[in-house]
């Protein structure tokens, strides 16, 4: 294995082991004051980064995960007050998703609760460091997404 592969490998295991170890997802939710399960948060933080209703099918498309996991969710959000059907201005008989005032909130207190997480353990990098990682970051999120698609496809149809 190639050196440079494999310290990226083995860095990106340490993360995903500290992340969990750290109980993050757990952290996350009190310090934004709100019980949330993870999908709830991505859907949720989906929707903020729209900045716009969304379709089911374009929330689902957005966190790689079938239509219906994302509909039972939206279902859940949606007593709890958190998210809201409206109609679908381009097509009348469809809905589109959109954040309550509470949901909006939610959202913006755990993206600023992560934020901070990644403010402070990048405080002493250079704004090129910060950007070279965002670049790189996005870079590789795309590619494995295209590489480990058939993957996915896969899993989501063997259900």
């Amino acid at each position: 294995m190639d050196e440079n592969l494999h310290r990226t490998v083995n860095a990106y295991r340490r993360l995903a082991t500290m992340f969990n170890r750290a109980k993050t997802h757990e952290r996350l939710t009190e310090a934004a004051g709100i019980r949330l399960d993870r999908p709830d948060v991505q859907i949720l933080v989906t929707l903020l980064d729209a900045g716009e209703p969304r379709r089911i099918g374009m929330i689902a498309e957005a966190l790689q995960v079938e239509s219906p996991h994302v509909t039972r969710h939206v279902a859940a959000l949606e007593r709890r007050g958190l998210l809201e059907r409206v109609r679908d201005p381009d097509d009348g008989r469809a809905w589109r998703i959109a954040l309550t005032e509470d949901g909006a909130e939610a959202a913006t207190a755990c993206r600023r609760v992560t934020s901070d997480w990644f403010e402070g353990a990048l405080k002493d990098w250079s704004e090129s460091d910060q950007a070279e990682l965002a670049r790189l970051m996005d870079k590789l999120a795309d590619d494995m997404y295209v590489h480990l698609k058939p993957q996915l496809d896969r899993t989501s149809s063997a259900r």
